[in-house]
Formats: structure tokens, sequence, C-alpha cells
């Protein structure tokens, strides 16, 4: 019986920019939340954003090394794109 497969997949490559992207993002948030320092705790927020993205970088990695072909993407209608 065939595989019946919806959406799209991307190359390794792009799911690992997006990685590079996402972390080059966190860096800034993190500066910003540094400089902010909102009640005191710019040091804190900016580690705890960092903890997350990172944790996000290492999923997308893992995605590129063993599961790209297991992600799929569906456009949906009105998805934001114009």
């Amino acid at each position: 019986m065939d595989k019946i497969e919806i959406g799209y997949t991307v190359e390794k490559e792009r799911w690992l920019e997006a990685a590079e992207n996402l972390h080059e993002f966190g860096q800034i948030m993190a500066r910003n939340l540094r400089n902010m320092n909102r009640d005191g705790r710019g040091q804190e927020d900016a580690d705890d954003l960092m903890a997350d993205i990172m944790l996000a970088c290492t999923a997308i990695g893992y995605v590129a090394e063993f599961a790209v072909d297991q992600c799929r993407f569906i456009p949906m209608p009105g998805g934001g794109q114009k």
C-alpha cells in the first residue's frame, strides 16, 4: 500500500539555518533584557530566555539530523502570507 503524504518538507540545511537564526535572535533579545533590567532581574531574564532558545535550537537540530522526512508543513489559507 502506498503511503499518502500531504504538505511539504524542507531540507536539513534549512532547519539548521532556522536554528542559527533563532539563536541570533535570542542573543539580541537577551541583550535587550539585560539592558532593560526590569526589577533588577535583567541577567536572570536573559539567562532564562537563552535556556529556552537553546532547548528549541537543540530540538531543531535533532529534526535536521534525524527527522526531516517526518516533519511536514501544510500551508493554511489565510496563514499570514501575502
